[in-house]
């Protein structure tokens, strides 16, 4: 049992972009250009500007994104900043983010329907907590919590595409104690968004997925409307997909923070005992009761307290739970909290019904026991 020892008082916001790409830029700097510091920090990549990392990261982005840059001029033109400043660039190109997620396909579930749960733990002084649907002209449309306002942790499109994603090992990025860039490539939440925009199902987004670089290690869940689901655990060049459907021995994938395949462990051998425990009680939660698995199965499992589930309130270490998601491919719906789902309400979203607007929310902080670093 961990003691808390202080109560977070923070808001998120759920947002609707719907326009042109140029336009949704122009939005969200409308958006964020009153709220203070935010607009300094956002550009503050200037300060240690690096032109030729930035036109790589551009070339791309233009490449894979297509329109991002657009959505960039939009935000930069309301803003009188320049692009290269942007922090999302300098990040993209090369943060941390511990969860905890699952795929449950038909089979397995009390409503026949494909199921999807996520906890994303971060630290709420570092997170955009910002929940956006966004309906760019000419691409799908999509729900899903944003980084650095670009890119996308997570989410589902209107085709029914759902992706949830953690890190496998020591993550890469650009502070201390983060590993450095594998390979020239983009972070996963730039791939993220790109794969929701363009793909409508699991076999498109794996085979768009294999061509883009990755720069990183994440651990990405795939499931679609079609009862398809995969595991894609990445590091740099190298990707393993282990993909399921109805004909598969198993009716289920997970992860936590470190890779399953064995070949893929090689190259980042890293396995926290906190996510040894977490994958762990996946499996025995989802193996205990195989074929009746319910939205409000999975809620809970999302919402009981680690080490029987899976919420962990350890801002402090960048390890609390900041939202909580289970999606329905089928319905094209998703249920979220708006930080840990042990101490705020669920809401219900879908296409067509957004939520809009600043919701409050409280973060019971907590302190890691001793061995929760250790590693396994």
């Amino acid at each position: 049992m961990n003691a808390q020892t202080a109560e977070i008082k923070t808001t998120f916001s759920s947002v609707v972009l719907r326009g042109s790409a140029y336009q949704i830029g122009v939005q969200q700097a409308q958006m964020i250009q009153h709220i203070p510091g935010f607009v300094e920090w956002i550009r503050s990549a200037g300060k240690d500007s690096d032109r030729p990392a930035y036109d790589s990261s551009l070339a791309l982005m233009r490449r894979f994104c297509p329109g991002l840059e657009e959505e960039t001029n939009g935000f930069c033109d309301t803003l009188k900043i320049k692009a290269e400043d942007l922090f999302y660039f300098a990040s993209t190109h090369l943060a941390p983010t511990h969860c905890s997620h699952m795929v449950v396909l038909p089979s397995m579930t009390e409503n026949k329907h494909t199921l999807v749960g996520r906890n994303y733990d971060f630290s709420e002084s570092m997170d955009d907590k910002r929940l956006c649907s966004t309906y760019v002209e000419g691409k799908y449309a999509h729900i899903g919590f944003s980084s650095l306002l670009f890119g996308r942790l997570d989410g589902m499109n209107d085709q029914g595409l759902t992706i949830t994603a953690s890190v496998g090992g020591i993550p890469v990025g650009k502070g201390n104690g983060l590993k450095p860039p594998i390979q020239n490539g983009l972070q996963f939440w730039a791939v993220i968004r790109t794969l929701f925009e363009q793909c409508k199902d699991v076999d498109e987004a794996l085979n768009l997925l294999k061509e883009i670089p990755n720069c990183g290690n994440p651990i990405l869940l795939l499931a679609d409307s079609q009862g398809s689901a995969a595991r894609a655990e990445i590091f740099g060049a190298r990707i393993k997909i282990t993909p399921i459907d109805s004909a598969s021995p198993q009716q289920y994938l997970a992860a936590t923070n470190h890779y399953i395949d064995p070949e893929m462990f090689a190259l980042n051998p890293v396995r926290f005992k906190h996510s040894v425990a977490r994958y762990q009680t996946i499996q025995t939660t989802l193996e205990q009761n195989p074929a009746h698995i319910s939205v409000e199965d999975i809620k809970e499992l999302l919402s009981t307290s680690y080490p029987q589930g899976l919420c962990c309130h350890y801002y402090r270490e960048f390890f609390g739970n900041l939202h909580a998601m289970v999606f329905d491919p089928f319905e094209r719906s998703i249920v979220l909290t708006f930080g840990s789902p042990r101490k705020n309400v669920w809401y219900k979203i879908s296409f067509g019904n957004e939520l809009a607007g600043i919701y409050e929310s409280v973060l019971p902080d907590e302190n890691t026991s001793p061995d929760f670093w250790a590693v396994d």
